[in-house]
């Protein structure tokens, strides 16, 4: 489509917006495009409401009908945001896409084949041409993320530390390496282990031969 669409995904606390603010700096003045998944349009905020915000009734979303609000949300996101920029020749850096799918709703019980099915439903031939994975261990991933909240005096999400939080986590780690191994061209794990400086060092040596190729200039 003349632009380039690339992916940050990853588990929680691999830190992908610190290598995303990173990105940013480092593509400078070129025609770029930053978005994230759920919320990267105006009715996509609102679903991303629905799938992050506790409900006051404590009711949670079954697997099922979070996968379908997260497709409705990219379906919006693609068709007004993420199309358009790759068709007017701008690079698309997206924070997680359709493969954070496959890995957390696949860590919660949904089959693959039913996911590979609605993402080919909703997307087509319609796939990034880089996706960037930040692999961590989960243990030690998941003790960064509650030392963060622990600091901002966030007890919210101290449930996901308890031993079934961090198989599920463990699971999405495999269900993202699996798809770096279906799809080597596209997809790499990038060591999210060291300091800031030395994980993007890693980033940039993938993300800027992509751009070189693709004809943008890049330092």
């Amino acid at each position: 489509m003349g632009g380039v669409f690339i992916t940050i995904e990853g588990v929680e606390g691999a830190g992908k917006s610190t290598q995303l603010q990173r990105l940013e700096t480092a593509l400078g003045s070129l025609p770029t495009v930053f978005s994230r998944e759920p919320g990267g349009t105006a009715l996509g905020r609102e679903i991303r409401s629905l799938l992050l915000a506790p409900h006051a009734s404590g009711e949670t979303w079954c697997p099922q009908s979070e996968l379908l609000l997260f497709y409705a949300d990219r379906a919006q996101h693609v068709a007004k945001v993420l199309r358009p920029a790759l068709e007017a020749g701008k690079i698309v850096v997206v924070d997680r896409f359709a493969d954070s799918t496959r890995a957390y709703q696949g860590a919660s019980g949904v089959d693959d084949g039913t996911l590979k099915a609605l993402q080919d439903l909703v997307l087509g031939d319609f796939r990034p041409d880089l996706t960037l994975v930040l692999d961590m261990d989960p243990t030690r991933s998941l003790a960064r993320v509650k030392a963060r909240n622990a600091a901002l005096g966030d007890t919210f999400t101290e449930t996901r530390f308890d031993d079934a939080a961090l198989r599920f986590h463990q699971r999405v780690r495999e269900i993202f390496t699996a798809i770096a191994q279906e799809e080597p061209r596209r997809v790499r794990l990038i060591d999210a282990e060291g300091s800031a400086d030395e994980v993007f060092a890693r980033l940039w040596a993938e993300v800027r031969p992509v751009l070189a190729r693709a004809g943008f200039s890049v330092a």
